[in-house]
Protein backbone atom coordinates (compact mmCIF):
# COMPACT_ATOMS: atom_id res chain seq x y z
CA UNK A 1 0.00 0.00 0.00
CA UNK A 2 0.99 3.46 -1.03
CA UNK A 3 2.76 5.70 2.08
CA UNK A 4 0.49 8.24 0.89
CA UNK A 5 -2.92 6.28 1.24
CA UNK A 6 -2.07 4.29 4.28
CA UNK A 7 -1.25 7.66 6.48
CA UNK A 8 -4.54 9.14 4.83
CA UNK A 9 -6.82 6.43 5.95
CA UNK A 10 -4.89 6.48 9.52
CA UNK A 11 -5.54 10.13 9.77
CA UNK A 12 -9.42 9.91 8.68
CA UNK A 13 -9.82 6.29 11.26
CA UNK A 14 -8.30 9.16 14.28
CA UNK A 15 -10.50 11.90 12.90
CA UNK A 16 -13.85 10.12 12.99
CA UNK A 17 -12.43 7.70 16.12
CA UNK A 18 -13.51 4.68 14.00
CA UNK A 19 -13.62 1.92 16.12
CA UNK A 20 -12.48 3.43 19.13
CA UNK A 21 -14.99 2.01 21.30
CA UNK A 22 -15.25 -1.84 20.27
CA UNK A 23 -15.33 -4.26 22.83
CA UNK A 24 -12.98 -7.13 23.07
CA UNK A 25 -15.77 -9.35 22.31
CA UNK A 26 -19.27 -9.70 20.94
CA UNK A 27 -21.58 -12.19 20.49
CA UNK A 28 -18.89 -14.85 21.37
CA UNK A 29 -16.09 -13.43 18.79
CA UNK A 30 -12.79 -11.94 19.63
CA UNK A 31 -12.49 -8.80 18.35
CA UNK A 32 -8.87 -7.50 17.78
CA UNK A 33 -7.84 -3.94 16.46
CA UNK A 34 -5.27 -4.32 13.76
CA UNK A 35 -5.08 -0.91 11.96
CA UNK A 36 -2.03 -1.91 9.82
CA UNK A 37 -1.67 -2.23 6.06
CA UNK A 38 -1.64 -5.49 4.25
CA UNK A 39 -0.62 -5.62 0.98
CA UNK A 40 -3.22 -3.61 -1.04
CA UNK A 41 -5.45 -3.18 2.02
CA UNK A 42 -5.66 -1.28 5.13
CA UNK A 43 -7.02 -4.02 8.06
CA UNK A 44 -8.84 -2.11 10.95
CA UNK A 45 -10.16 -5.05 12.97
CA UNK A 46 -11.27 -8.60 12.90
CA UNK A 47 -13.54 -10.75 14.59
CA UNK A 48 -13.38 -14.29 15.06
CA UNK A 49 -14.18 -17.42 17.01
CA UNK A 50 -11.72 -20.34 16.04
CA UNK A 51 -14.11 -22.81 17.10
CA UNK A 52 -16.96 -22.41 14.50
CA UNK A 53 -13.94 -21.42 12.12
CA UNK A 54 -15.64 -18.39 11.24
CA UNK A 55 -14.26 -14.59 10.83
CA UNK A 56 -14.84 -11.10 9.77
CA UNK A 57 -12.72 -8.76 8.80
CA UNK A 58 -12.79 -4.74 8.09
CA UNK A 59 -10.67 -2.55 5.61
CA UNK A 60 -9.89 -0.56 2.85
CA UNK A 61 -9.37 -1.88 -0.29
CA UNK A 62 -6.91 0.71 -1.92
CA UNK A 63 -7.16 -0.58 -5.89
CA UNK A 64 -11.06 0.06 -5.51
CA UNK A 65 -10.98 2.89 -3.21
CA UNK A 66 -13.51 1.35 -1.05
CA UNK A 67 -14.25 0.42 2.45
CA UNK A 68 -15.01 -3.56 3.00
CA UNK A 69 -16.26 -6.16 4.69
CA UNK A 70 -15.52 -9.89 4.01
CA UNK A 71 -16.28 -12.95 5.98
CA UNK A 72 -15.00 -16.15 5.79
CA UNK A 73 -16.70 -19.44 7.12
CA UNK A 74 -14.24 -22.36 6.95
CA UNK A 75 -11.93 -21.86 4.79
CA UNK A 76 -14.59 -19.62 2.29
CA UNK A 77 -14.03 -15.73 2.37
CA UNK A 78 -15.88 -13.34 0.75
CA UNK A 79 -17.26 -9.80 0.56
CA UNK A 80 -20.19 -8.62 1.70
CA UNK A 81 -21.73 -6.13 -1.21
CA UNK A 82 -23.69 -4.40 1.57
CA UNK A 83 -20.88 -2.67 2.90
CA UNK A 84 -18.79 -1.70 -0.25
CA UNK A 85 -18.60 2.09 0.03
CA UNK A 86 -15.92 4.88 -0.56
CA UNK A 87 -16.74 7.13 2.03
CA UNK A 88 -15.32 6.56 5.88
CA UNK A 89 -18.40 7.91 7.37
CA UNK A 90 -20.88 6.20 5.73
CA UNK A 91 -18.76 2.89 6.57
CA UNK A 92 -18.68 3.51 10.11
CA UNK A 93 -22.44 4.04 10.03
CA UNK A 94 -22.86 1.17 8.40
CA UNK A 95 -20.73 -0.92 10.82
CA UNK A 96 -22.65 0.42 13.72
CA UNK A 97 -26.04 -0.17 12.55
CA UNK A 98 -24.86 -3.57 11.31
CA UNK A 99 -21.68 -5.22 12.51
CA UNK A 100 -23.43 -7.33 15.57
CA UNK A 101 -26.22 -8.89 13.14
CA UNK A 102 -23.63 -9.54 10.56
CA UNK A 103 -21.61 -11.65 13.37
CA UNK A 104 -24.97 -13.29 14.83
CA UNK A 105 -25.63 -14.30 11.13
CA UNK A 106 -22.30 -15.77 10.22
CA UNK A 107 -22.37 -17.52 13.79
CA UNK A 108 -25.79 -19.21 12.59
CA UNK A 109 -25.19 -19.11 9.27
CA UNK A 110 -25.22 -23.40 9.02
CA UNK A 111 -28.81 -23.38 10.87
CA UNK A 112 -30.39 -21.73 8.75
CA UNK A 113 -33.77 -23.12 6.83
CA UNK A 114 -33.61 -24.55 3.08
CA UNK A 115 -33.56 -21.90 0.62
CA UNK A 116 -36.86 -22.34 -1.81
CA UNK A 117 -34.40 -23.32 -4.64
CA UNK A 118 -32.49 -25.91 -2.55
CA UNK A 119 -36.15 -27.34 -1.52
CA UNK A 120 -37.01 -27.57 -5.21
CA UNK A 121 -34.37 -30.23 -5.52
CA UNK A 122 -34.98 -32.11 -2.75
CA UNK A 123 -31.73 -31.93 -1.33
CA UNK A 124 -32.93 -32.15 2.31
CA UNK A 125 -34.79 -35.69 1.88
CA UNK A 126 -31.98 -36.62 -0.37
CA UNK A 127 -30.61 -40.03 1.16
CA UNK A 128 -27.12 -39.95 0.41
CA UNK A 129 -26.59 -36.63 1.89
CA UNK A 130 -28.19 -37.53 4.80
CA UNK A 131 -25.01 -40.42 5.33
CA UNK A 132 -22.39 -38.74 4.38
CA UNK A 133 -19.40 -39.90 7.12
CA UNK A 134 -18.53 -36.85 9.72
CA UNK A 135 -14.92 -37.66 8.35
CA UNK A 136 -13.18 -38.93 5.26
CA UNK A 137 -9.92 -39.00 4.69
CA UNK A 138 -8.87 -37.18 7.44
CA UNK A 139 -11.17 -34.41 6.37
CA UNK A 140 -14.37 -33.54 8.21
CA UNK A 141 -17.57 -32.69 7.51
CA UNK A 142 -18.08 -28.78 7.79
CA UNK A 143 -21.19 -28.05 5.91
CA UNK A 144 -23.30 -30.71 5.08
CA UNK A 145 -26.41 -30.64 2.71
CA UNK A 146 -29.06 -30.77 5.46
CA UNK A 147 -27.62 -26.93 6.13
CA UNK A 148 -26.04 -24.97 2.67
CA UNK A 149 -24.40 -22.00 3.51
CA UNK A 150 -24.91 -19.25 0.78
CA UNK A 151 -21.93 -17.35 -0.49
CA UNK A 152 -21.86 -15.05 -3.44
CA UNK A 153 -23.73 -15.10 -6.74
CA UNK A 154 -26.48 -17.07 -6.21
CA UNK A 155 -24.20 -20.01 -5.22
CA UNK A 156 -24.54 -21.99 -1.95
CA UNK A 157 -21.85 -24.39 -0.45
CA UNK A 158 -23.65 -28.01 -0.21
CA UNK A 159 -20.86 -29.86 0.62
CA UNK A 160 -18.02 -28.77 2.18
CA UNK A 161 -15.05 -31.26 3.59
CA UNK A 162 -12.04 -29.54 5.26
CA UNK A 163 -8.88 -29.67 6.81
CA UNK A 164 -8.31 -26.64 8.69
CA UNK A 165 -4.88 -28.03 9.80
CA UNK A 166 -3.49 -27.94 6.20
CA UNK A 167 -5.89 -24.98 5.22
CA UNK A 168 -7.17 -27.33 2.22
CA UNK A 169 -10.84 -28.34 1.45
CA UNK A 170 -13.46 -29.91 -0.96
CA UNK A 171 -16.39 -27.69 -1.87
CA UNK A 172 -19.18 -28.55 -3.50
CA UNK A 173 -21.87 -25.45 -4.95
CA UNK A 174 -25.07 -25.40 -6.23
CA UNK A 175 -26.17 -22.04 -8.00
CA UNK A 176 -29.29 -21.14 -8.34
CA UNK A 177 -29.06 -18.85 -11.41
CA UNK A 178 -27.89 -22.02 -13.63
CA UNK A 179 -28.99 -24.62 -11.41
CA UNK A 180 -25.98 -26.52 -11.57
CA UNK A 181 -23.67 -28.82 -8.72
CA UNK A 182 -19.74 -27.98 -9.24
CA UNK A 183 -17.12 -28.63 -7.27
CA UNK A 184 -13.50 -26.88 -6.32
CA UNK A 185 -10.97 -27.89 -3.92
CA UNK A 186 -8.41 -25.76 -2.06
CA UNK A 187 -5.04 -26.31 -1.60
CA UNK A 188 -2.90 -24.65 0.87
CA UNK A 189 -5.51 -21.61 0.55
CA UNK A 190 -5.56 -21.90 -3.04
CA UNK A 191 -8.30 -22.65 -5.45
CA UNK A 192 -8.64 -25.36 -7.92
CA UNK A 193 -11.88 -26.11 -10.04
CA UNK A 194 -12.56 -29.60 -10.24
CA UNK A 195 -15.32 -30.55 -13.31
CA UNK A 196 -15.71 -34.11 -12.03
CA UNK A 197 -18.86 -33.30 -9.75
CA UNK A 198 -20.55 -30.97 -12.54
CA UNK A 199 -23.98 -31.82 -12.30
CA UNK A 200 -27.56 -31.05 -13.14
CA UNK A 201 -29.90 -33.30 -10.65
CA UNK A 202 -29.29 -34.96 -7.59
CA UNK A 203 -28.66 -38.52 -9.16
CA UNK A 204 -26.01 -37.20 -11.46
CA UNK A 205 -24.51 -35.72 -8.65
CA UNK A 206 -24.55 -39.15 -6.30
CA UNK A 207 -22.77 -41.04 -8.96
CA UNK A 208 -19.97 -38.43 -9.26
CA UNK A 209 -19.32 -38.34 -5.32
CA UNK A 210 -19.68 -42.30 -5.53
CA UNK A 211 -16.54 -41.98 -7.75
CA UNK A 212 -14.45 -39.25 -7.38
CA UNK A 213 -15.33 -37.82 -3.90
CA UNK A 214 -12.61 -40.14 -1.97
CA UNK A 215 -10.11 -39.62 -5.21
CA UNK A 216 -10.42 -36.06 -4.77
CA UNK A 217 -9.68 -35.94 -1.45
CA UNK A 218 -6.81 -38.26 -1.56
CA UNK A 219 -5.42 -35.55 -4.70
CA UNK A 220 -5.89 -32.85 -1.84
CA UNK A 221 -3.98 -34.38 0.72
CA UNK A 222 -0.97 -35.32 -1.24
CA UNK A 223 -0.14 -31.92 -2.21
CA UNK A 224 2.40 -31.46 -0.04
Amino acid sequence: MREEIKNKIAAQASEIHFAENLPTELDGFALKKIFAPDEDEFIFFTCADEKIHCSLTTYFHEETAEFKVRQKIGLTEFCLTNFFTQDFKTFQTLLDAELEDVLKNLRGCRNKKLNSFLREKKIDAWTYGKNLPATLEGFELFINPAAPVEVTNGSFIVINYADFSINSDFILYYNIYTDEFSGESRIKNSPHVSYAFDAKTLAELEDKLKKNLTAELLTIRSCK
